[in-house]
This record gives C-alpha cells, structure tokens and sequence, in this order.
C-alpha cells in the first residue's frame, strides 16, 4: 500500500489567503529594486511552502491540472529516500520547461531520479514523443507509476488524452547500462545531491544515455556540502566526460519561479 490514509490536509483560511495574494502577479511595484527584490522572495516563500506537507501536490502545465502524491517521512523512515516529495527545484525545471517546450517536443525524453513523476509528467504534456521515468528505489518506482496512472484519469477530459501513454516507469541505477536506449533530452531534478548520492555515477549516466546531439537540463539548489562544491564538481566531471555546462539566465526562466538558490543547466556533448 503506497502512503497513508490521511486525509489532506487544507491551509487555514488565513495561510490561503497569504499564499494566495502571491502567486502569480508582482506584489510591489517593479520600479523600486529593493521592494522588486522582496517581492520575489515573499513569492518564492509562497510556492515553496505551500504544498509542501500535502498528501497530494497540485500541478498546472499548459493550463493542465493534476496531483501527484508524496509520502511524508520517507526520507527519515528510510522507506522512500528523498524521492517521495516534490522538492522546488523540481518546479523550478516544470516551469522552465513550460517556457521552451521546443526542448521536449517530439524528442525522446529519459527522466533520473524522477521521484514522484512530476517532471516526466511535465514532459508528457508538453509533447515529448517517449518518456521513461526512472527512479532507483523501487517503493518511488511504484509512486512515480501510481502517479502517471491516476494523472491519466484526471486528464482523460484535456487536450492532453493519450499523451501519458507515452511515459513508461522503470527502476534504473544511474550509469548501469541496463538501458540501451539513447535519449534526445535528459531531465535531472534536484539530484546534484553528494550528501545522498555520488555525483560520478549521475555523470556517468548522462555520457551513457545521450545522443551525440542531445541535450541535458537539470536543476540544481545550492546546499552546503563540507568536502567540495558539488556544482563546481559535478561540471568537471563532466567536462571529463566531453560535455559543457551552461547555466541559464534568471531572464530565461519563468518569473515567479527563477530563484537565486536554484539554477538550470544544460549539459551538451562537445
């Protein structure tokens, strides 16, 4: 049985109404950079915090609503790891996807460490011709294919009927070779991660997984980590590898959801 029984639960009228009064429009006027810079910060405390306890997370694309399912505590139980909630940074890489969905249309699409599906969901949507979604522990494996089945029957009414009959749910361990495929795009959320995982095997993956002219697009939240600067690291590793890291620019991200502490990169073959 995946989670608990626990009814969701709704935000107290008062908290609605402060989230609510943030989302989507400035809430300051633009012309002083010191309030546009608060503004920013009070939105992204706002979609950040939201729905971050709920049972079930809510999921706009392309005007295209649906939930996903997160498991409380499966980090700490040691049940799901890390991968049973939808981190910011998986918003993040949604919402940017949203704004250039030329990088997912008609193309071949492998999601790594796609925890609750979200982003594969995402991909779906905006046109990608396959998805595989892909997790390495198998109780999120499970969620992830609970939450393309129920997201399917919350959508059966949309435009987007039939397009989750592209997505296919496996387990995978990064750089195992047991997918032969090759991919046109690579989605990576919030799995810059050396606390939890190695960084070397994610790389090794993207060098096994992608075309020759493929792109990968990950984002990545800065955390503290006492050995290294698991950014700095992850792009030599990747240049070891043959591939260059650009960083997109806060300009090309959406504006709601473009946060200091949250980058996008898209990794290419040289």
């Amino acid at each position: 049985m995946l989670g608990n029984k626990g009814k969701c639960h709704n935000p107290h009228p008062t908290a609605k109404a402060f989230f609510d009064a943030f989302d989507e429009k400035p809430l300051l006027p633009t012309r002083v950079v010191a309030s546009s810079f608060v503004s920013r910060q009070i939105q992204s405390l706002g979609w950040r915090s939201r729905y971050s306890q709920a049972q079930e997370y809510p999921v706009s694309v392309r005007n295209n609503s649906f939930t996903v399912q997160q498991i409380q505590r499966g980090e700490i139980e040691g049940t799901y790891g890390t991968g049973a909630t939808v981190w910011p940074a998986s918003i993040v890489l949604v919402k940017y996807l949203e704004l250039h969905p030329e990088k997912l249309q008609d193309r071949t699409v492998i999601d790594l460490g796609a925890g609750t599906g979200v982003t594969s969901l995402a991909a779906a949507i905006l046109g990608a011709k396959r998805v595989v979604c892909t997790d390495g522990v198998d109780t999120v494996v499970k969620l992830a294919r609970s939450n393309v089945s129920k997201a399917c029957i919350q959508l059966e009414e949309n435009d987007c009927k039939g397009k989750f009959d592209s997505i296919e749910v496996q387990e995978y361990f990064w750089g195992s070779g047991c997918i032969p495929d090759k991919f046109d795009t690579i989605l990576v959320a919030d799995c810059v991660l050396p606390k939890l995982y190695p960084i070397a095997p994610l790389v090794d993956a993207l060098d096994e997984l992608m075309k020759p002219d493929a792109i990968a697009i990950l984002s990545y939240e800065h955390r503290h980590f006492p050995d290294y600067h698991p950014g700095q690291k992850f792009k030599e590793l990747a240049q070891s590898k043959g591939m260059i890291l650009k960083k997109i620019t806060a300009a090309d991200q959406d504006p709601v959801y473009s946060v200091e502490d949250i980058e996008i990169w898209e990794v290419r073959k040289i």
